[in-house]
């Protein structure tokens, strides 16, 4: 008896202390997590519960002069389902089930078994939301059934007053585990104008920190890309907490950071002037069928661009179309047009004056064992009848008496050769050939606007050169940036380039280029009543690289300023193979009567009064568009 109840005993002690060593080792382990391992499992604990939501920053708006939207912000949502929460048959499945079958939560848990509630609960919300989402129930039951982890996607650019019917819905039905995830969406007001000044957006798709989805809208071209840092702004963000049900607790909403929104770009369009442009451009372009068509208008005095447009174009919508900014992007021979460099420059340097006269050889010149030639037969002109009449051989006398060099040098002047720094992009700088490469032949052909690539903006800055008082001034597509009140952080400045002729020369060659669309010059069909029109006519063969110049076929422009006595506004018209019967292909003919259509628009738009204090009802425009009023 003894020996037994020696043997208990020491069984007990045994128990007791394999019990106090199990005892001690727990209470070691709960003294190093709750000691040791504190920070680790409450920072575990913090990031299970709590959460920061990114709060999306709206990017900028693109704004023209007046103020009017161009490219802006749309909050719209996507429609998420979490698959994890939707089986939630302890939380979201049974009540959504039990709203469906009018039944308590606890019934639905006591007469349903768990993979029938989660079923009925897949087939509650095909039911109420398919109409929504526009998917077939039948085909929105495959989708939330087809995965078990991570995001089920079933809508994408929900707009404001459907995110609303959703909520509605979702509310009225509870519905749990679908939810709408915020975030912008750039929309184009007028996705057919302007569309290579102002470029797109793409939709880069980014995980933020907690590793989730969320899309960024990153600038690819024109004034998008130009300025997508300013108008890209900073998110912000919230500290929430969530029960184990992933629903806010929002009375323990912790600290935010409201989003900035990024800077708006305001730029030196004015739509009035440029939806005229492309519906002018438009036209010509179906009816003339060119490979290309530009049309490039600008403040001489400022060098801000009023107007810039192109076909082909493309759609901002879809993007489907030729993205290529043609005004900049494109280089051609300008013919006639660039005959404004060995005028100027003749008469800068003093060789000749407005009346001097040049002898022409009655239309042939074959001295320099090369032929130029010229539409008619012309004996002696003078340096202002040359531009009159566009003669090609005057030109190059004029070139011949300033030299080489010196040409080149005005050609540079002038702003060719160098892309002109204008806020867009795809600028080239065109291209004019060193002196040492040139031959007298090639000499002759670039003071006629041949052997030299331009860009339609680099004539019309030329042009304003002529037209302000000889400087060539910066071109500006952007006016200023500002911030989301309208106040503006940074203004583009009035830039002075250099000097390239004298105010002198510049008067002497507005008086020349006056009578180029006056009785017996070529641009007579650029001509405007009330006003006096400078401008000059280009025709240029067509250059077809690895072929040489294509017969019959020809680049035509009309670059031009009014009013003569104080330009207002530059405009040029580059039409690039025109087809059309009955009509010769020049620059007088082809683009100077676009160039007139677009200038009668600039004229009434921009209120450009005529040369004197009579009402000047110009024939073009129709009883209701009158140019300009004045009362007795």
């Amino acid at each position: 008896m003894k020996q037994l109840e020696k043997g208990v005993k020491r069984r007990l002690i045994l128990v007791c202390v394999v019990l106090a060593c199990g005892l001690s080792a727990l209470s070691a382990r709960l003294v190093y997590l709750q000691v040791a391992e504190h920070e680790k499992y409450s920072q575990a604990a913090v990031e299970h519960y709590r959460y920061r939501e990114e709060l999306p920053a709206s990017r900028g708006q693109i704004l023209d002069r007046n103020g009017d939207t161009l490219a802006r912000n749309l909050t719209v949502y996507t429609v998420v389902a979490d698959p994890n929460h939707l089986r939630d048959v302890n939380f979201a499945a049974v009540k959504g089930v039990a709203k469906q079958k009018g039944m308590r939560e606890r019934a639905v848990r006591q007469n349903f078994p768990d993979e029938e509630i989660i079923s009925s609960y897949y087939a509650h919300i095909s039911d109420k939301l398919s109409e929504l989402l526009r998917i077939p129930p039948g085909e929105l039951n495959r989708t939330l059934k087809g995965k078990k982890h991570g995001d089920i996607i079933l809508a994408r650019d929900i707009e404001e007053d459907i995110a609303q019917e959703f909520r509605e819905v979702m509310e009225e039905n509870s519905i749990r585990g679908i939810y709408l995830r915020r975030s912008e969406r750039r929309v184009y007001p007028s996705p057919l104008t302007l569309t290579h000044v102002i470029g797109f957006v793409q939709e880069v798709e980014k995980n933020n920190d907690r590793g989730r989805p969320v899309i960024e809208l990153v600038g690819r071209e024109g004034i998008e890309k130009v300025y997508d840092e300013k108008m890209t702004g900073t998110p912000g963000w919230r500290d929430i907490e969530r029960d184990n049900r992933k629903n806010e607790i929002h009375a323990f909403r912790g600290e935010e950071q409201l989003p900035v929104a990024g800077k708006n770009v305001r730029l030196t369009i004015d739509m009035g002037l440029q939806t005229k442009l492309e519906e002018i451009l438009q036209e010509a372009y179906t009816t003339l069928k060119p490979e290309k068509i530009s049309s490039v208008w600008m403040d001489p005095h400022t060098g801000e661009v009023l107007a810039m447009a192109s076909r082909p174009h493309f759609d901002l919508a879809s993007r489907k179309g030729s993205r290529r900014n043609i005004a900049v992007s494109d280089m051609y021979e300008p013919g006639s047009t660039f005959k404004i460099v060995a005028a100027s420059g003749a008469l800068n340097e003093g060789i000749v004056t407005p009346n001097t006269e040049i002898f022409c050889y009655n239309g042939l010149y074959d001295k320099e064992g090369f032929e130029l030639r010229d539409h008619a037969y012309y004996g002696d002109l003078s340096v202002e009848k040359i531009l009159v009449k566009s003669s090609n051989i005057g030109a190059y006398l004029l070139g011949r008496q300033l030299n080489r060099q010196p040409f080149y040098n005005y050609m540079e002047a002038f702003g060719f050769g160098q892309p002109t720094g204008i806020e867009l992009t795809g600028e080239i700088g065109g291209v004019i050939h060193p002196v040492s490469r040139w031959n007298q032949s090639s000499f002759s052909r670039m003071t006629m606007g041949y052997a030299v690539g331009v860009t339609p903006l680099q004539i019309a800055t030329a042009y304003c050169a002529v037209a302000n008082g000889g400087e060539l001034l910066q071109p500006h597509i952007v006016k200023s940036v500002e911030d989301e009140r309208g106040r503006a952080i940074e203004r583009s400045q009035r830039t002075v380039v250099r000097r390239v002729i004298s105010e002198r020369t510049s008067r002497q060659m507005r008086v020349a280029l006056s009578k180029v669309t006056g009785e017996g010059g070529t641009g007579t069909n650029a001509a405007i009543p009330g006003y006096d029109v400078c401008g000059k006519t280009g025709t240029a063969q067509k250059n077809i690289p690895g072929k040489g110049y294509a017969k019959g076929r020809y680049v035509v422009s009309f670059a031009g300023f009014f009013p003569a006595d104080d330009p207002q506004v530059v405009g040029l018209v580059v039409v690039d193979d025109p087809h059309a019967e009955g009509v010769s292909l020049f620059g007088g003919t082809i683009a100077a009567p676009i160039w007139k259509e677009i200038a009668l628009q600039v004229a009434r738009i921009r209120a450009i009064p005529p040369k004197n204090a009579e009402v000047h009802r110009l024939a073009e425009m129709t009883k209701d568009d009158v140019l300009f009023e004045v009362s007795d």
